[in-house]
């Protein structure tokens, strides 16, 4: 009878030791809480926080493999919480009946391979943060002593045991991971500013070179004018040939500008593509006006608005909260565990049954885990000295950026302002007086390459500011596929 009590109280403790309960909740970088205050704090903290709310969730493609299962029988796809999912539908250019620069920036985000890869790393730290949060499994088992010792059996029974996690030490590695979650949302805030900055300066290219497809070929117009008014002329022995020889010259040139300028458009559309995942775009021309310049904030403001909201900065920022709870998870570590084990043995000798306890843990004498400390304190201060660093570094590149744009802009100012109407309204003077023969044929040439060097030069520099701009108010935030 009490050898059946035995095998049956054996039997459900290992049953009860192999269960596996489910977590009903999955800490996230947000509800992790900090235990451990420590000495060392920062300004910014708050406002690293609210950039994390800023980040913007993309479309997570899976893969079809994770819908296999994994070595243990789990399904694979089990593992994952809801944030797996996509939450932005896939728009794919052939579906746009716009190219807009808003239509635009919503597909390079749902289609960008750089977002997806990051945003799988996210994923993957999920799991990870998952993973830190389970304490031991329980230790089930069956032993015996004392085998065949005065020809008996001996005494046989099952254990039960397990490993208790003291310190929080569970807890504040869930934060650790959980910090890490956070800073690799900052820097999916970093990719994805890149590839918006980038976006943004390959369509303003794409408007300029249509300008400029569009100058050059009024320019090829005025020339066929001028070529046709020449032969007139010289038909009427008014000029020499060499008058229509010349004109015919500049005709040729203005094509070849013109060809170029329609060269520099093809590789405009393809750059704008090619960061949208398409070889080509859809529609002939995309819609907007370069020449409504946006203002910039003057440099201090422009610069408070970088620190402020530059993902960079948050990034680092994301770290130092990572390298303090990485420090509050060392502290705790010289906190022993206990592990503790019972057993019940049956006595096939005097027929009763016998009960143990074992408990245990070690004595953190000798390792206090201080070297861990001191690595984790000095990590700390650290990251802090990156993120002032990173404050210094955007400012100077704020410097350089902004004397670009600043000179762009002015001379775009007056091109728009004095320069180019005078030199349209030159041209057109010396157009009517060549063709009522007031004029010489070197005059209506050299008003010819003025307005058009002048055009040129305009749309240059209306490109340059534009790229200067995009760049500031994307926060210096450049090269997404680098």
């Amino acid at each position: 009878m009490k050898r059946n009590w035995i095998a049956t109280l054996g039997l459900l403790l290992a049953l009860s030791g192999c269960q596996t309960v489910p977590q009903s909740l999955v800490m996230t970088s947000r509800s992790v809480s900090h235990p451990v205050d420590i000495s060392v704090e920062h300004n910014q903290k708050a406002k690293t926080e609210t950039r994390t709310s800023q980040v913007r969730q993309v479309a997570f493609r899976q893969d079809e493999a994770l819908q296999d299962s994994s070595p243990s029988g789990i399904p694979i796809q089990d593992s994952f919480n809801s944030a797996s999912e996509p939450i932005v539908n896939l728009v794919r250019l052939q579906n746009l009946d716009s190219t807009r620069l808003a239509n635009l920036e919503q597909v390079a985000i749902a289609t960008n391979p750089a977002i997806a890869e990051i945003q799988a790393e996210i994923e993957s730290l999920r799991g990870k943060l998952t993973q830190a949060g389970l304490p031991p499994n329980p230790k089930v088992g069956v032993n015996a002593e004392d085998i065949f010792e005065d020809g008996s059996a001996g005494r046989f029974g099952v254990y039960f045991g397990r490993e208790v996690v003291r310190g929080n030490k569970l807890g504040r590695s869930s934060s650790v991971v959980g910090a890490e979650i956070e800073a690799a949302e900052q820097r999916l805030a970093v990719v994805q500013q890149r590839l918006l900055t980038d976006l943004r300066q390959r369509y303003y290219d794409l408007l300029v070179s249509q300008e400029t497809v569009a100058m050059t070929e009024s320019l090829v117009k005025i020339s066929d004018d001028a070529v046709r008014v020449s032969n007139k002329l010289y038909e009427a022995k008014e000029v020499a040939q060499t008058a229509v020889l010349q004109s015919e010259l500049e005709l040729q040139n203005a094509k070849v500008v013109k060809r170029q300028a329609e060269n520099q458009r093809l590789a405009a559309r393809r750059k704008l593509a090619g960061l949208l995942g398409e070889a080509e775009l859809p529609l002939d021309n995309i819609e907007g006006n370069p020449r409504e310049l946006l203002a910039l904030e003057d440099f201090e403001k422009s610069y408070d608005q970088l620190v402020n909201s530059s993902p960079e900065v948050a990034t680092l920022f994301a770290e130092v909260e990572q390298k303090r709870r990485q420090l509050n998870r060392a502290i705790v570590e010289p906190i022993p565990n206990v592990t503790w084990q019972t057993t019940i043995q049956y006595d096939t000798v005097s027929d009763n049954v016998i009960g143990g306890l074992q408990i245990g843990m070690p004595i953190p004498t000798l390792n206090r885990n201080q070297g861990a400390i001191h690595q984790a304190r000095h990590q700390v201060i650290a990251a802090e000295h990156r993120a002032e660093k990173k404050a210094l570094d955007l400012r100077q590149r704020l410097t350089t950026a902004y004397e670009s744009y600043l000179d762009a802009k002015l001379q775009v100012d007056a091109f728009d302002s004095e320069i180019i109407p005078k030199a349209k309204k030159t041209l057109d003077l010396v157009n009517k007086g060549y063709q009522a023969g007031e004029i010489d044929f070197l005059q209506l040439l050299t008003a010819q390459r003025t307005y058009s060097q002048i055009n040129l030069t305009y749309l240059q520099q209306l490109q340059l500011a534009w790229r200067q701009n995009v760049q500031i108010k994307g926060m210096l935030l450049t090269g997404s596929l680098k």
